[in-house]
């Protein structure tokens, strides 16, 4: 079979299961399995949650997955959570640890997803709020650590990517400042890409209260050479 005819085949193959009626239990059943292809689509057709277990499960495929799963996962997710019905079936211990694996995602849709609903997850939460940001904060002293190590290799690069997006969960979240807040900004602000001193404007931009050291990092930001940092530091 050649490539050309094996790719029709598969279009073929997905817009029949896109056409294909499922009862919530086949859907249920297709997600805890390991077709792939079919899976990809019955996640996307996955129309209301049961129970934790079934809101579990579709979290499940968000971090232990291939990408296209994933994805799926994160885009049911973030409907069902902005639906706002669903959200007592997240308030747990797994739900909140997986969100964080997928804030830091090699898939920047996934990441922009997840991150998108965490005020709607948290904000009203302080058991999980707090809960998610002592891992998260975790999660920044490990990045800063990797950073210093790495340097200008083409890991640094990826570890740019996952400081990029916990900054922009963190500026989810309007959390107060402190100690661990003024580290994470202090760091922020001395890396060299903009793409990250931005985003340290941005949570800046997004907090309740303030602080000398935080207030210094104001400054420092609307002096900034960098347009779209400067443009956040405007909010100030």
């Amino acid at each position: 079979m050649t490539e050309e005819l094996q790719i029709i085949n598969e279009i073929e193959k997905a817009a029949k299961l896109c056409e294909k009626s499922y009862e919530h239990d086949e859907i249920i059943n297709v997600i805890s399995g390991e077709n792939d292809f079919e899976k990809q689509i019955c996640l996307l057709k996955l129309d209301y949650l049961a129970d934790e277990k079934e809101c579990n499960l579709l979290v499940f495929q968000l971090t232990e997955h291939h990408g296209l799963i994933r994805e799926a996962a994160a885009i049911k997710i973030s409907e069902f959570l902005n639906d706002g019905k669903y959200k007592h079936l997240f308030l747990n211990n797994y739900c909140v640890e997986s969100f964080l694996k997928a804030v830091n995602d090699i898939n920047p849709n996934i990441c922009r997803l997840i991150c998108s609903v965490l005020h709607t997850l948290l904000s009203s939460e302080e058991e999980y709020k707090k809960m998610f940001l002592n891992l998260l904060y975790k999660r920044f002293d490990t990045i800063f650590c990797e950073l210093e190590k790495l340097k200008r290799s083409n890991w640094y690069t990826k570890k740019l990517f996952n400081l990029y997006w916990c900054l922009e969960a963190l500026a989810m979240l309007n959390v107060c400042v402190d100690e661990n807040l003024e580290f994470v900004l202090t760091q922020a602000c001395k890396v060299r890409d903009y793409t990250i001193r931005e985003k340290a404007a941005m949570v800046i931009s997004s907090l309740n209260g303030t602080s000398e050291a935080v207030n210094d990092l104001k400054t420092k930001l609307k002096q900034d050479d960098n347009f779209y940092v400067k443009r956040y530091a405007a909010y100030f």
